[in-house]
């Protein structure tokens, strides 16, 4: 196994392609600031490679990687995979943090994985002083991310798939295609596991990886999955205006206290809708199921067609919320119990 930061990333060598390719990803979306930097590292050819590029990119950003590793309990190779991880970066002289979840099987076990891994990554970047937390998606996995939102009904910004950088959440590796992460990591003589649930028929992103994609790059060439990609990242700039254009509105007219959010009623009648629905989302906050009820006010302001809706109109949203039409204001609440 290759030490990570064996070769300095000022004098080339295997991979380094791809090291460029990841350095160009950093710098267009502005993704690390000097310190430490969490690097999460499943033991997937993906995550084995971002560690390894980061490693030979640390003199560049001036950061220090520090490799946390989550062993979920759920095969019988997970322990030695725990164990060759945390060699993989003792090796190189870094540090690694490594957790072991327990009773994670059941419903919803990917929701629940993924919930225990951040929260322990947010423990590791913490007790580091990382101000980033670095995960190994591909441009390909934003593609399926896409595609598995576009199945369920999302928006633009649910469309636009995983985004480069999400408040700390930072994805170097998000314009490199998933394989050239394997082949970096044999040309660098770097060992790496292939999670069996990846190609379990039973999770989603199973089902859209080998069926959905498998069928695009089928029908119209592996070219259609960069080609999504490039959708989605057009799809990100208008969900940012939007959501940014909705932002400044709510702040100028939105007053909230502590019994809800209150909005003039003549001036939210007439936004756009697609400002409607993003500030409502705001003054409802994030729960579960809200979007029917989002919806079912917009379209009573469509077809209202500038009319004013009837005082007293109410629309219940999700968790106890209600949307409330008043005299001169719309208002969104908690229903009393």
């Amino acid at each position: 196994m290759v030490e990570p930061g064996r070769v300095a990333d000022s004098l080339g060598g295997p991979g380094f392609d791809l090291v460029e390719r990841t350095a160009a990803a950093i710098d267009r979306y502005g993704m690390l600031t000097p310190g430490p930097v969490v690097v999460a590292v499943s033991g997937g050819p993906d995550s084995m490679c971002l560690f390894d590029v980061m490693a030979r990119l640390s003199k560049r950003y001036s950061i220090q990687p520090v490799l946390a590793h989550v062993d979920h309990a759920l095969s019988e190779e997970s322990d030695r995979v725990a164990a060759r991880v945390g060699h993989f970066a003792a090796e190189g002289g870094y540090d690694a943090h490594v957790a072991r979840a327990a009773e994670l099987e059941g419903p919803n076990l990917h929701a629940r994985a993924r919930a225990f891994r951040y929260e322990f990554f947010d423990i590791v970047a913490k007790k580091v002083g990382a101000e980033r937390i670095a995960t190994g998606h591909t441009l390909d996995d934003r593609v399926e991310t896409t595609l598995a939102r576009l199945i369920h009904g999302a928006g633009t910004r649910g469309l636009a798939g995983l985004p480069p950088v999400d408040n700390d959440r930072v994805r170097p590796l998000i314009t490199t295609r998933r394989g050239q992460t394997s082949a970096y990591c044999e040309e660098r003589e770097i060992d790496y596991w292939v999670d069996p649930a990846n190609e379990d028929p039973r999770f989603e992103r199973a089902r859209v990886r080998y069926g959905v994609i498998a069928a695009i790059k089928e029908g119209w060439g592996d070219g259609a999955v960069e080609a999504i990609a490039r959708s989605a990242e057009l799809l990100r700039d208008d969900a940012q205006l939007l959501e940014g254009l909705a932002d400044t509105l709510y702040r100028e007219i939105a007053k909230e206290d502590e019994a809800g959010v209150t909005v003039p009623l003549q001036v939210f009648a007439g936004i756009p809708r697609p400002i409607k629905r993003r500030m409502l989302e705001r003054a409802v906050g994030e729960v579960r199921d809200r979007s029917g009820g989002i919806e079912a006010v917009v379209d009573a302001f469509e077809r209202a067609e500038g009319e004013p809706l009837p005082h007293g109109t109410r629309f219940s949203v999700a968790s106890g919320i209600e949307i409330a039409i008043g005299d001169h204001e719309i208002t969104v609440s908690r229903m009393p119990e």
